[in-house]
């Protein structure tokens, strides 16, 4: 008998089969990587962290205020001391540090004041936490000109509002984030403020800050202390708030960007920019979680999840 041919795939066959196995083992690399991450931090957070009983986590979801409380806390500390480099350095990025296996950098006097925009069901335990909340609908403004910093283009508007509400971002849903920490709005080891309570009395908040936390303020040190932790002084001082050193694991300048991180730090004017059909969207959210949550009327914070928004 003769010898049987042997059949080969078609060139196009082959092809597809062979794109097939590059995406299939891109996708593996990326469960992998994301596992890789996941451990590594577990082994931080639980071996190499030591969590010491003054530390004070200024918690939030991204665009909230967190670089506000960072320096307000840093000049609750010291009386009003600028000669830090960079806000990291004084108050580091506790989950990037992990991240970068640079726990060294929390190696810092106590009390030490920790960044995170972790949900409440992952920090560690054990510590003092500030959770500052903002109105979502200023948070995707702000966020959407940070992305444009960290880019260095300009995304397209319309598209990232929609990817923001319904969570598709880095930091995942601002709504998810709220649900974790609104249950512990009162407890005794938490303080819960809102970003436009904040920026409306800088000092009415540094003294509420300094009381929680246990830190002692000459009277005399507190109209510097608040005039640090203005608007106008800190976007001269841009260079000590960028964040993209600390994302990209480095402690040198970044370069220019027409972009600045502290913007305006103003309220109202993401519902100025919303569409109709965007502001609909985040109404139904707002609603559906305050209903999930029980969020009472006359709650103090009830003004992060109303039942309807206002024009």
């Amino acid at each position: 008998m003769p010898a049987a041919t042997e059949r080969k795939p078609s060139p196009a066959l082959g092809e597809r089969l062979l794109s097939l196995a590059a995406a299939t083992l891109s996708g593996t690399q990326r469960k992998i990587a994301t596992a890789q991450r996941w451990v590594r931090f577990q082994r931080g957070v639980r071996y190499q962290y030591h969590l010491r009983p003054d530390d004070i986590f200024v918690a939030s979801y991204p665009k909230s205020g967190t670089t506000l409380m960072q320096m307000m806390l840093h000049q609750l500390k010291t009386s009003g001391e600028m000669g830090f480099h960079h806000i990291n350095d004084v108050s580091p990025w506790f989950e990037v540090e992990i991240a970068h296996e640079t726990l060294q950098h929390l190696e810092l006097p106590s009390p030490r004041v920790l960044k995170t925009h972790l949900a409440y069901r992952q920090v560690p335990r054990g510590a003092r936490y500030i959770y500052l909340a903002r109105d979502v609908r200023d948070v995707a403004w702000s966020a959407y000109h940070h992305s444009q910093l960290i880019m260095g283009a300009t995304p397209p508007f319309e598209l990232f509002m929609e990817e923001f509400f319904v969570g598709r971002t880095k930091f995942r849903s601002w709504f998810e984030h709220i649900e974790s920490w609104w249950p512990h709005r009162n407890d005794d080891d938490v303080l819960f403020l809102r970003y436009e309570e904040v920026t409306a009395d800088l000092e009415g908040t540094a003294r509420r800050v300094a009381a929680f936390c246990g830190l002692e303020v000459r009277e005399e040190e507190m109209p510097r202390i608040v005039e640090h932790c203005g608007i106008e002084l800190m976007r001269r001082h841009q260079e000590k708030f960028d964040p993209r050193p600390v994302l990209r694991g480095r402690r040198r300048a970044p370069s220019p960007n027409s972009v600045q991180f502290i913007r305006e730090g103003k309220t109202g004017r993401g519902r100025e920019v919303l569409s109709p059909a965007q502001q609909q969207l985040v109404a139904g959210k707002l609603a559906a979680l305050r209903q999930k949550l029980g969020v009472a009327t006359d709650d103090p914070y009830s003004a992060l999840l109303p039942p309807c928004l206002a024009d």
